[in-house]
């Protein structure tokens, strides 16, 4: 007899199977642009939080990347679909390594990328918190870190830091670029710089005003720095569920991101981008530290895989 469990993952696997024959389907007459999400490129031994790729695992991809796509767009782009499948880079937080390790790949690669940054943390030179669990193994807490408001995690996490004698060192390899180094970075060509919230808070924990006001002052800021305003912006965390009603951001947010006339703003769940998604819900790809032949395989199902 077959178990009710064994029927859940059958109809899973039917749903997820006629998707993928659906899409690629769909990619025949309307190609997508796949945006990806990077977070930290940088040498490690450990990452529980799988946000870093080697700079060697960096190289093979730009490499598979090269070879697979004709157009590498910029995220603020006057539009993000071509009549042929494109790719666009972008990167969360604004890790000092974006500056001193990806950039120089991208360079060799003449490939533009777009960083949203948390100006919070490049302005005071704050640790990012979900770094700070890791450093002291508390990553059990992610959830219960993720849920307070901003002030209530610089506290904890404060407090975790006080308890945690190693953590400062530690935490060094993954700090913030710093504002001098964010200006001459922004300068470069190949950079697009986007707002990514002021202190990176789950911005569904927060009412529709301070969710203005924390898009507004990374946009802010970043135009004070840089004499540009950004005309992008990407959620932190930006998860949402299969049905899209449990999320890291909401209406509010994208309602905040119109209020403020941005271009369009960047989610965190797997799709693909098309004349028809909404400019305030962009779906991108989480890349972790894949050699060149895992990444090109995973190319193949960003291509068929997500939200349409």
């Amino acid at each position: 007899m077959i178990s009710l469990h064994s029927c859940k993952l059958l109809a899973r696997e039917l749903c997820f199977g006629a998707y993928r024959v659906c899409s690629a389907g769909i990619n025949l007459v309307c190609p997508p642009t796949i945006v990806l999400a990077y977070h930290r490129v940088a040498p490690h031994k450990e990452d529980p939080l799988q946000l870093t790729v080697t700079p060697q695992n960096f190289t093979a991809q730009l490499e598979v990347i090269a070879e697979t796509f004709d157009d590498v767009l910029r995220f603020d782009a006057a539009q993000l679909h071509r009549t042929r499948p494109a790719v666009c880079l972008t990167f969360d937080d604004g890790y000092a390594d974006n500056y001193s390790i990806a950039l120089p790949i991208l360079e060799r690669f003449k490939m533009t990328a777009t960083f949203f940054v948390s100006t919070g943390h490049v302005e005071h030179g704050r640790p990012y918190w979900w770094e700070a669990l890791s450093v002291c193994g508390k990553l059990e807490d992610h959830g219960r870190i993720l849920a307070m408001p901003p002030l209530e995690q610089h506290k904890a996490v404060y407090a975790l830091l006080e308890e945690c004698a190693f953590a400062s060192e530690a935490l060094e390899e993954c700090q913030p670029l710093t504002v001098a180094a964010l200006q001459e970075f922004s300068r470069h060509p190949l950079v697009c710089l986007g707002a990514h919230t002021h202190t990176h808070p789950r911005l569904s924990n927060l009412g529709a005003e301070d969710q203005y006001q924390e898009i507004k002052k990374s946009l802010d800021k970043l135009e004070s720095w840089t004499a540009v305003r950004p005309t992008v912006a990407a959620y932190p965390f930006g998860a949402r569920s299969l049905f899209g009603r449990f999320c890291d951001y909401n209406a509010d947010s994208m309602q905040a991101c119109r209020r403020l006339g941005l271009k369009r703003a960047a989610a965190n769940f797997p799709g693909q981008v098309r004349p028809w998604t909404s400019r305030y819900a962009i779906p991108r790809h989480l890349v972790r530290d894949w050699d060149g032949a895992a990444f090109k395989a995973k190319l193949r199902t960003f291509l068929t895989r997500g939200y349409f």
